[in-house]
């Protein structure tokens, strides 16, 4: 869109994690270097942490594709449900039999080409991404497959890659041995300041085919998007891009900081990093006009007290002869309020009603002890009948077998089993169940999740609506949900720009409702309808694929309005 007027040959802040554009931090190095080590030694687990949007992915993409012939790699990155699950994708990565549900023959399978493998002098390896999702049960598999070794040498190098909440899963109790035998962790933080400037400047070079790199950001715009984004790479990415398109909408060559300023104001509905900490100049003079302020109320109630023909209650310009001829301090109220009664429209207005406030959230302990003392059955139900009471929907029979995808069926709804995080869930905007765990429980806990705010969450525990402070959610959610949703315009099944009809026509209404659309309603799915998905899937950072799924036509509705749809920021 914009690469042409800036001189640059690509998109410098795609949030793809194209390898080419990897920027070696001294943190980015370091998680690189223990991944080169543990390939080279086999003696167990190699562990890389991360926050979200910290790079976790281009470096994983750059250390596959520095691999040679002699690895073969099983690279996993939607973590698999079950044990059986991640066998089967291990072996199908490694081009072997898959096609049974005996555990035993796939182990087996995978045993004796590991071993083929070591005699040829070749290596193979397992890479995770987002590990935090893995359930014990997974997790405890790959502890056991790690058991497939020689007397010298373990035969399978396995990587877990997640966030942070995979520290804390790897210290539940069930997962002693596997976290033993994690030889090398890494954590990648944030960005620093010097660092941030550098990536930017390092991805403008790329993107430029040359160096240096072209002067496109001044440096207080460099400096204010790290303020924003602090130092995290995917949010630098979404400041960044959104940047250059608001100075190439205002013909600009230069991006300044007005226009990361007002790229953040374009972006500010989605849950960034952190907000922009105050200038320290502006805090000066905001409490100099305080000051300044306070000092004219000040003087301005001295004048009104030291001016004696001016009565802050009264009707009548001149006083009455008793009262001037009176001291102020020895003039009776009484007699002053007789004499000057307050006019009507001068009678304070009665305060205006406030909110209640919200409650108090739950301490997490508790919170912990309610959802361990409860069985993993019967929170499943609860959580299932809060979706429903949400959604105003059928309630759940008492002996309905809880299936997800045929309870929302039945109806007219459909479930959306995802892995994601809180911004995720807040760009949804649909109650949620999520899968908790917690200290002293064997199995996951569902939980109705009901409501967002800053910095809490509503949840639905045994029937009970508890507000809990958002750290409960990163500590005890790993990623698992499901989302219950509806086709309102019933498009069908997802399409592109292969597509005709009524759906595609039923498409561009909505789109045009957006304002992301002005042509006609053809049902053609031409160029210009494939224009405004894609801008739209763009705008709201989705998956820019141009094809109209379940993710794009829930976000697509919830830009429309007007649908009756619970969401987690009202009431439904």
């Amino acid at each position: 869109m914009y690469e042409r007027f800036f001189g640059l040959a690509d998109a410098p802040f795609r949030l793809t994690p194209d390898p080419r554009y990897l920027f070696l931090s001294p943190k980015h190095a370091e998680a690189l270097a223990h991944l080169k080590l543990g390939l080279r030694e086999s003696s167990g687990f190699v562990c890389i942490t991360g926050d979200v949007g910290t790079g976790k992915t281009t470096l994983l993409r750059a250390f596959l594709a520095g691999l040679g012939p002699e690895t073969a790699t099983a690279y996993i990155f939607n973590p698999p449900r079950s044990a059986l699950e991640l066998l089967k994708t291990i072996n199908g990565e490694l081009g072997l039999f898959a096609k049974t549900r005996s555990r035993k023959k796939l182990v087996d399978a995978l045993n004796a080409h590991l071993l083929a493998q070591r005699e040829a002098g070749r290596r193979s390896i397992v890479i995770i991404d987002e590990a935090q999702a893995l359930s014990i049960d997974v997790l405890e598999q790959l502890r056991l497959l790690s058991n497939l070794e020689t007397t010298t040498e373990k035969l399978l190098r396995i990587v877990l890659v997640g966030q942070p909440q995979l520290r804390a899963l790897l210290l539940h109790p069930e997962l002693v041995q596997l976290n033993q035998r994690i030889t090398l962790r890494w954590h990648m933080g944030p960005l620093s300041r010097r660092e941030t400037v550098a990536y930017m400047l390092h991805r403008l070079r790329v993107a430029a085919g040359g160096d240096p790199p072209p002067r496109i950001f001044t440096r207080p715009a460099l400096r204010r998007t790290h303020r924003i984004s602090r130092g995290v790479p995917r949010v630098v990415n979404m400041v960044a891009h959104r940047a250059l398109m608001v100075a190439f909408a205002a013909e600009r060559r230069v991006v300044n900081a007005a226009c990361v300023r007002q790229a953040y104001r374009e972006i500010g509905a989605l849950p960034l990093a952190a907000a922009a900490p105050t200038s320290p100049r502006r805090t000066a003079w905001a409490a100099a006009a305080v000051g300044a302020c306070a000092g004219v109320i000040a003087l301005g109630v001295v004048a009104l007290a030291w001016r004696p023909e001016l009565h802050l209650g009264g009707a009548s310009e001149s006083p009455a002869p008793s009262a001037v001829m009176t001291p102020a301090e020895e003039t009776p109220a009484p007699v002053v309020a007789v004499a000057t009664p307050p006019p009507p429209e001068a009678e304070p207005a009665p305060p205006a009603p406030t909110a209640d406030p919200a409650p108090p959230v739950t301490p997490a302990d508790e919170v912990e002890r309610r959802l361990a003392s409860l069985d993993a059955r019967a929170t499943t139900r609860v959580a299932v009948g809060a979706i429903l009471a949400a959604w105003h929907a059928e309630p759940l029979a008492a002996d309905e077998p809880v299936d997800l995808a045929r309870i929302a069926a039945r109806r007219h709804l459909e479930d959306l089993p995802l892995v994601g995080n809180g911004s995720m869930l807040r760009l949804l905007d649909l109650p949620a169940i999520l899968e908790l765990r917690v200290p002293g429980a064997d199995q996951p806990r569902p939980v109705a999740l009901t409501g967002m705010s800053d910095g809490r969450a509503e949840l639905v525990v045994d029937g009970s609506p508890t507000p809990v402070d958002a750290a409960f959610l990163d500590h005890h959610w790993f990623g698992r949900a499901h989302v219950f949703w509806r086709d309102f315009e019933a498009l069908g099944p997802a399409f592109g720009h292969e597509s005709h009809g009524a759906p595609v026509a039923r498409l561009q209404a909505l789109l045009r409702r957006i304002g992301a659309y002005d042509g006609k309603e053809s049902g053609q799915f031409d160029p210009a309808t494939e224009a405004a998905v894609l801008g739209f899937q763009r705008a709201r950072f989705l998956a820019v694929d141009g094809r109209v799924g379940r993710l794009t036509r829930i976000v697509l509705y919830a830009a429309a309005g007007g649908y009756p749809r619970p969401t987690l920021g009202a009431p439904s």
